[in-house]
C-alpha cells in the first residue's frame, strides 16, 4: 500500500458529509494526520469511554510557557502516540520549542506502511495581557 488512496478512510473527527454519509479522508496520509491532530489536542479525561486517550496539548493554553512545559509536553505527546497510534505512525522526531510567549510542537513522522516522511506543526502564543 502506498498510502495515497488505498480505499476510503473514515475522517477524524467523525462527521457527516454533505451527501448524508460518513465523511472520509481522501488518503491514508490525511486520515493519519487527522488522527494525530485529534490525539494531540484531546485532553486526558475528555473522552467518557476512553479517559486515558489524549496528549493534552490543548491544555497548554492555560499553562505558563517555560522549559518545564516544553519537556512535559514532549513526554506526554510521545507516550500518547506510542500508546494510541503505534501501528499507524512511527514518530521520527518530536521537538517542542519555547520562545518568549510562543510554544511550537513540531512532529516529524512516517505513516506505517509507507516511505513518506511527513511533518505537522502546532503553535500557540500566550494571550496578551
Amino acid at each position: 500500500m502506498n498510502g495515497s488512496s488505498a480505499g476510503r478512510h473514515l475522517s477524524f473527527p467523525f462527521r457527516v458529509a454533505a451527501d448524508g454519509r460518513a465523511a472520509s479522508a481522501d488518503t491514508l496520509a490525511r486520515q493519519v494526520l487527522e488522527e494525530l491532530v485529534q490525539l494531540i489536542l484531546t485532553n486526558q479525561g475528555e473522552r467518557l469511554f476512553l479517559p486515558d486517550f489524549g496528549a493534552g496539548a490543548r491544555r497548554l493554553l492555560f499553562e505558563g510557557i517555560n522549559d518545564t512545559t516544553a519537556t512535559m509536553s514532549r513526554t506526554m505527546i510521545t507516550q500518547a502516540v506510542q500508546q494510541w497510534l503505534p501501528s499507524r505512525v512511527t514518530l521520527n522526531q518530536l521537538t517542542v520549542t519555547v520562545n518568549d510567549t510562543t510554544i511550537e510542537i513540531d512532529l516529524v513522522y512516517q505513516v506505517a506502511g509507507t516511505d513518506q516522511i511527513r511533518q505537522a506543526i502546532f503553535q500557540r502564543s500566550a494571550p496578551s495581557s
